[in-house]
């Protein structure tokens, strides 16, 4: 016996075990649902950009450490980011528990600070100068006290506005090579300043 939606879509009605007299529909949906999944878009957008970019250079050998740094680093936290976010529904339909996924969520969170920390253990002095380095590793230090936080406190909106802020990375390094593309003696796009 299920309920006359599940009826008519055919699915089964199963009795949830939090709460026996809710029934869920086989279609399982996290809070905020719709907003980690455009944020995976987002990220998955700017990784193929990445893509293009290091795709579309004519001499790959020709990168200089900096735009080497910036393309691998786009594609690399877009694509955890979109993991992240993604990864949030899977967690949902097992545990079957909002406070429960948003916990794991803030974890996954914590722990990509902490490793993109670890990644910098021993930084590139052409790729970080020490203001960069220091204001990385502040931010990625806050993120790690809010992912912590999270775990404790289960908010769904301090989730959402950390997803958020790791989008950032990726945007800012893209937005700062586009940026500068065409700026460099020799680079496409240059015009001549005799003309």
């Amino acid at each position: 016996m299920g309920c006359a939606c599940c009826l008519e879509l055919g699915l089964t009605c199963l009795p949830s075990s939090a709460n026996p007299h809710r029934v869920f529909h086989n279609i399982s949906a996290v809070e905020g649902q719709p907003f980690f999944t455009t944020i995976a878009g987002l990220s998955v957008s700017l990784a193929g950009f990445g893509a293009v970019i290091a795709w579309l250079r004519d001499d790959p050998s020709g990168w200089d450490p900096v735009n080497l740094w910036r393309v691998k680093t786009i594609v690399r936290h877009a694509l955890t980011i979109a993991f992240l976010c993604l990864s949030l529904v899977p967690i949902h339909t097992f545990t079957q528990d909002e406070m429960t996924t948003i916990r794991i969520g803030s974890a996954l969170v914590a722990l990509l600070a902490i490793s993109d920390v670890w990644r910098v253990r021993n930084p590139d002095p052409v790729v970080w100068d020490p203001v960069s380095l220091r204001v990385f590793v502040t931010t990625s230090g806050a993120l790690l006290l809010l992912g912590i936080v999270n775990v404790a406190s289960a908010s769904l909106g301090l989730l959402q506005a950390l997803v958020l802020f790791l989008l950032t990375s990726p945007a800012a390094i893209f937005f700062n090579f586009v940026r500068e593309m065409g700026s460099r003696p020799g680079s496409v796009g240059e015009t001549d300043p005799a003309e």
